[in-house]
């Protein structure tokens, strides 16, 4: 252990933030293992040898085909930096559709491959789940119904506990503000964004005109390049103390639904595609919800506007019915019991021990 080389990966933005997580308390428990690694700014900050930013390249849907030949050359940069480096272990965060090549080709060279926070196979494409049975050594997964998936697919598998545990606390207070404060989250990815944007300004108008309600926009660091009303305040969508100042959010169906949820904000979903990929995607899902609160209950708890549905009419009048008094503590209250559901403190640090205690060998 003592002179452990592991490289790690991380795609996107939210796994990056996780993956840095888990090797800083990896050096932690061993500051002489060395680190090599691919994903953004988080990594590239803490890692011994960064070899490349794939997060910014902002890969997702069929925007991933654009970027195959990119990726086909870190997948030999990869290949060529195992086979003269030898890392000990690797360790893959989320982002299936690259890193499912990066464990085979580890594999091929008998190293053995920890898959830190599942992707979301079992939501759309469930055979994923078997080849990443055969290629990794240990699934080491953040929901808990993903451990029984795992291990009847003959996968090594254990349930670590959810990381937004360690980094999302609930509010303090849940007094409605008045004027009311509503927190606006457009999504991480630029072309997310862009289709999102047009979407929640109208229904913060919508919003402003029926209850006088004061306006966050919270974002990851795209440029939003929209004119904001002078009514929307723009703030980083990382400072959670400032993310806990707003009564109720309008967001996405990815991990910002969670950290609201763990943090018991009350919420509404919307959520648009390219046409192209909505029509892709609703013909292979094989999950009646989008959002993870609505999964892990297996009932509708956080109203959904997915599509053709995400209209801001709509999604305001879903937010005014959730403010009123009699639904507002009953919503705080259903949220807040999922912290219980996602495991107890410390996943990082104990995700790091288990991986550096497992044996080097596959």
């Amino acid at each position: 252990m003592a002179n452990d080389k592991i490289f790690v990966s991380a795609g996107d933005i939210s796994g990056e933030i996780h993956a840095s997580n888990l090797v800083k308390e990896i050096k932690n428990i061993n500051p002489s293992c060395h680190i090599s690694a691919v994903g953004g700014d988080n990594l590239k900050l803490i890692a011994d040898e960064f070899l490349e930013d794939i997060v910014s390249i902002n890969a997702f849907g069929f925007l991933l085909v654009k970027q195959f030949f990119y990726l086909k050359r870190v997948l030999k940069k990869l290949a060529d930096h195992f086979s003269k480096k030898c890392p000990d272990k690797v360790i893959l965060v989320d982002y299936y559709g690259f890193h499912i090549f990066v464990a085979r080709l580890a594999k091929k060279l008998n190293i053995p491959v920890y898959y830190y926070i599942s992707p979301q196979v079992w939501a759309s494409r469930s055979g994923r789940i078997k080849k990443l049975s055969k290629t990794v050594k240990k699934m080491l997964v953040i929901f808990p119904f993903e451990e029984e998936l795992y291990r009847n697919n003959g996968a090594d598998v254990v349930f670590v506990g959810n990381p937004l545990i360690d980094r999302v606390s609930e509010k303090r207070s849940f007094r409605i503000s008045n004027p009311t404060v509503i927190g606006l989250f457009p999504g991480s990815r630029a072309s997310v964004v862009k289709r999102h944007v047009p979407i929640v300004l109208e229904t913060a108008k919508i919003l402003k005109e029926k209850i006088g309600a004061k306006f966050v926009m919270f974002s990851t660091g795209n440029n939003i390049d929209f004119n904001l009303p002078e009514y929307i305040r723009l703030e980083s969508s990382e400072d959670f103390e400032k993310r806990k100042s707003v009564d109720f959010a309008i967001c996405p169906s990815g991990t910002v639904s969670l950290e609201n949820a763990l943090m018991g904000i009350p919420m509404v979903v919307m959520y648009k595609l390219a046409y192209f990929d909505y029509f892709f995607m609703r013909a292979i899902m094989k999950i009646k919800y989008i959002t993870m609160v609505n999964i892990l209950a297996g009932r509708k708890i956080v109203p959904e506007f997915i599509q053709f549905n995400a209209k801001p009419q709509k999604i305001a009048l879903s937010v005014l019915e959730q403010l009123n008094a009699g639904n507002y503590m009953p919503k705080v209250r259903e949220l807040l019991a999922f912290r219980k559901m996602l495991g107890t403190p410390g996943v990082s640090r104990r995700s790091a021990e288990i991986i550096l205690k497992s044996a080097c060998k596959q």
